[in-house]
């Protein structure tokens, strides 16, 4: 008697731990996803700004960012969604607390694992290029200093 009233008892706790954790996502879905409109507010002029600021990306990278503007944009969606939705509809509720939870991993694991790798291939391009543009200077004053020397040269001759 004593085993099955310890089962019971754990089974009892269980079920009540996961009934809190249901509720508690059902009752503060609405915020979450004010959050998240907030959040891809905020966001979204910036990865519009990266597509079309009239520089050219690798193709990888177009393609990365227009999922994330897709991602988004099904984000806001799925927010204005929940938005709408009646309180009293609990499994609707649940499986789109669901959908956001999947949405800001998703957007969370581009902004922290992605983003930082794109700056660092920018700021390696960006060396690259100074470093050419470097060398294209150090070679035009060097033209310019044998330049001037012949002048200096030549025009000492003639006095």
């Amino acid at each position: 008697m004593a085993v099955t009233d310890l089962f019971a008892s754990e089974m009892a706790t269980e079920l009540l731990k996961t009934l809190i954790a249901i509720s508690l996502k059902s009752c503060l879905y609405k915020s979450s996803a004010k959050q998240l409109i907030s959040s891809i507010e905020q966001l979204q002029p910036i990865i519009l700004e990266i597509k079309y600021s009239g520089v050219e990306l690798p193709a990888s990278r177009q393609s990365q960012l227009d999922h994330l503007s897709e991602t988004l944009r099904d984000g806001l969606k799925l927010s204005h969604k929940v938005l709408a939705s009646p309180r009293w509809n609990v499994f609707k509720n649940l499986r789109l607390a669901r959908k956001m939870e999947k949405l800001d991993k998703t957007v969370s694991r581009f902004l922290s694992g992605l983003v930082p790798v794109h700056v660092l291939a920018d700021v390696h391009h960006l060396r690259f290029e100074t470093a050419e543009r470097f060398d294209r200077l150090e070679g035009l004053a060097q033209r310019l200093e044998q330049k001037l020397g012949a002048m200096m040269i030549g025009g000492g001759k003639g006095e």
